[in-house]
């Protein structure tokens, strides 16, 4: 007699809550200044951990990012960068979303995991949102990108426990977040210097690392490039300090290279105007200044923050004066009237800029 077997299809988890809503006021050009507001004390943005993340794509945006120190994960997604959905049928502790050719993809996992356990989930429009299950030829993702060629992904294996963990860190590429195979950048991406991490913007990925400096302490940053996720090319220009994390500008890229200015800014800066395809180190780039002096006593470090939306570089002064460049050299004045940016991490929306709890809608 025939047997029926059951649908391989992936299972969904049981829906959340009815989707919520907010709105983020404010023009998506041509910034003036700032209208301030306080938002409510349970908007996402005001409840989630510092790293949250803001991306661009051909349906408008998605916010993602964590809450209440990594227990949960969330993600939301606008048309129009003003009004925005929660996506409720996500529930994971951890979630990385990234731009692919049809559409997004979304990894969920549990950081506290000893075993991968990433499960992918896609959506073409940004509000219907399918559980692919699990993926395959990749372990522990650490940092996702994508572009409308496909994926890249960082990802490490682990070899024993506690003090005897052996972790080995790998490139990986996909078309669709589901099946995944090894690429090779460097020989001398290293990551016993700095774990890499893979970003994306203006339809190109990076490989952000470093390198042995010639002896058994130094390194310098390296930044890798490549349009189809499989070739790369190392990037010209010497970079001091290790690459850490890039900002995007309507003509320009700004790398971080020093831990204290991720998000921020002033000390640690190199800037690309060519698409990332060659660097200048130089500390003068921002308007921040390379030194933040008080009391009697100066500190190599950011005296503010920036930071951008893929479009528009924003830095702020611990004293409140603002500025707003399109290509990460030239910087524009203006009027800020909000928080000094040591009251929270500085997150630039599209139509707007988020410090702590205080929004300033763009003008």
């Amino acid at each position: 007699p025939s047997v029926s077997s059951p649908s391989l299809e992936p299972a969904s988890p049981t829906p959340g809550p009815s989707a919520a809503a907010f709105t983020t006021l404010g023009v998506t050009s041509n910034w003036q200044g700032f209208s301030w507001s306080q938002l409510p004390s349970d908007n996402p943005l005001v409840t989630a951990d510092f790293d949250v993340q803001v991306l661009t794509w051909r349906g408008g945006y998605v916010a993602y990012g964590t809450r209440n120190g990594a227990s949960s994960s969330f993600v939301w997604t606008s048309a129009d960068g003003q009004t925005w959905t929660q996506v409720t049928s996500i529930i994971a502790p951890s979630v990385l979303v990234a731009v692919s050719p049809t559409g997004l993809v979304a990894m969920t996992s549990n950081p506290s995991a000893t075993v991968p356990s990433e499960t992918v989930w896609t959506s073409s429009d940004g509000l219907q949102w399918r559980n692919a299950g699990p993926s395959a030829g990749v372990a522990f993702v650490d940092s996702i990108a994508g572009t409308s060629t496909g994926l890249v992904a960082v990802e490490h294996t682990l070899t024993g426990s506690g003090k005897f963990a052996t972790y080995q860190y790998n490139v990986v590429f996909s078309t669709d977040g589901m099946s995944w195979t090894p690429v090779t950048v460097d020989a001398g991406l290293s990551a016993d210097i700095k774990v890499p991490q893979v970003q994306s913007g203006k339809n190109r990925f990076f490989v952000l690392g470093a390198v042995r400096a010639g002896n058994a302490s130094g390194a310098v940053g390296v930044v890798w490039w490549s349009d189809d996720g499989r070739t790369w090319t190392r990037s010209s220009g010497t970079i001091g300090w290790p690459a850490i994390s890039l900002d995007f500008g309507r003509d320009g890229i700004l790398l971080h290279t020093n831990s204290m200015a991720v998000g921020g800014g002033g000390v640690g800066l190199a800037l690309s105007t060519d698409g990332g395809k060659t660097w200048q180190p130089d500390d003068a780039f921002g308007p921040l200044g390379a030194t933040v002096c008080g009391r009697g006593e100066c500190s190599v470090q950011p005296d503010g923050a920036i930071t951008s939306n893929g479009t528009v570089f924003v830095a702020v002064k611990s004293d409140g004066h603002a500025w707003v460049s399109y290509d990460g050299y030239t910087w524009t004045p203006i009027a800020w009237g909000g928080p000094a940016s040591a009251s929270g991490p500085l997150l630039v929306m599209p139509r707007g800029v988020l410090v702590g709890s205080a929004y300033g809608a763009a003008n």
